[in-house]
């Protein structure tokens, strides 16, 4: 989300929706999927989309730099980053070298994020990388030990002296500014997000269930839902803590995690991502995408209108460019 007027969405090709799906013959690698990002700009109505066709990239994010000017970047488990270039070329830069290729990145980019105008990623083997320059990342602190699976599900912190990354099972570390340090958690559940959320507590997830705290202390909090799906997102919008699934948008009063009071059924299906910036909070998943601003809720899609167009316009259906 680059403000308040404009908002990005990235999207794939629907695999299953492929002939080959169909048939059950297996489908495309995901790098073999196309990717599309749209951008949404709500002060333009008489055209507010636009949109750019993204080829070769892996399973991809999205992140704002907001600084010096803001600029959209999406950037693949690979570190592949496509951004906005201004000078009017393509926009891909070079990837991070991996470690069997003699470069510092092990495992594969997980989360990616921005701080004003730095743009950092975790991977799934305990790093955190800053990004320098196109193609130059640099490893956030010493190395970390490596974990016998996988961690570093997602990252945030206060400042760049006060940063949580959290991972798989009760993996929780947090950087000073110069070292790293494993924190003690009460809870062996794979930790699927974090928040360091603007009421100086930081909000993790783990599974279903949440916690609150910081440092070696952590208390768990109620949830008003049974939950089917782990939580996937955590932001902080409207000074509360909101947590996004795939089974639907919760918020979080007091000690307890409910549904919120002003979301209607059709937008409790599209919240398994959220974003949070100047006003608006953005959500995004498979169900659709759907925002709020100044207190009122806008559907900008759902899946069940997008298949039920598809399937009365199957002539009509957007290609790939060159049948990618």
């Amino acid at each position: 989300m680059q403000d308040r007027d404009t908002l990005y969405i990235l999207a794939r090709e629907d695999a299953t929706q492929m002939p080959a799906a169909r048939q059950r013959r297996g489908g495309p690698s995901e790098g073999q999927m196309a990717k599309r990002l749209f951008v949404l700009r709500l002060n333009q109505p008489d055209q507010p989309w636009g949109h750019m066709h993204l080829t070769g990239l892996g399973r991809s994010m999205c992140a704002m730099v907001h600084a010096p000017e803001s600029r959209i970047a999406v950037v693949d488990s690979q570190s592949r980053v496509w951004m906005k270039d201004v000078s009017g070329g393509n926009g891909f830069q070079p990837r991070m070298a991996p470690f069997a290729e003699g470069g510092p990145m092990t495992g594969g980019i997980k989360r990616a994020k921005s701080f004003g105008a730095e743009l950092m990623a975790c991977t799934t083997t305990r790093q955190v990388f800053v990004r320098k320059a196109p193609g130059h990342w640099e490893l956030l602190g010493e190395p970390i030990p490596k974990p016998q699976g996988m961690s570093f599900e997602d990252f945030d912190r206060f400042d760049a002296n006060d940063l949580y990354a959290v991972g798989d099972p009760g993996d929780v570390w947090h950087f000073d500014g110069t070292q790293w340090r494993k924190r003690r958690f009460p809870s062996k559940w794979g930790l699927s997000a974090v928040c360091c959320a603007g009421d100086g507590n930081v909000y993790i997830a783990a599974g279903t269930t949440l916690f609150r705290g910081r440092g070696d202390q952590w208390q768990r909090l109620n949830i008003k839902v049974r939950l089917a799906f782990p939580i996937q997102d955590l932001v902080w919008y409207e000074d509360r803590l909101w947590a996004g699934t795939h089974q639907g948008l919760l918020v979080l009063e007091g000690d307890h995690l409910v549904v919120p009071e002003d979301v209607e059924h059709e937008f409790q299906h599209v919240g398994g991502n959220l974003a949070a910036r100047d006003g608006v909070l953005l959500l995004a998943s498979w169900g659709g995408a759907a925002f709020k601003r100044d207190g009122q809720w806008t559907t900008i899609f759902s899946q069940h209108d997008a298949r039920t167009w598809y399937a009365n316009h199957p002539g009509q259906a957007w290609q790939p460019p060159g049948g990618a």
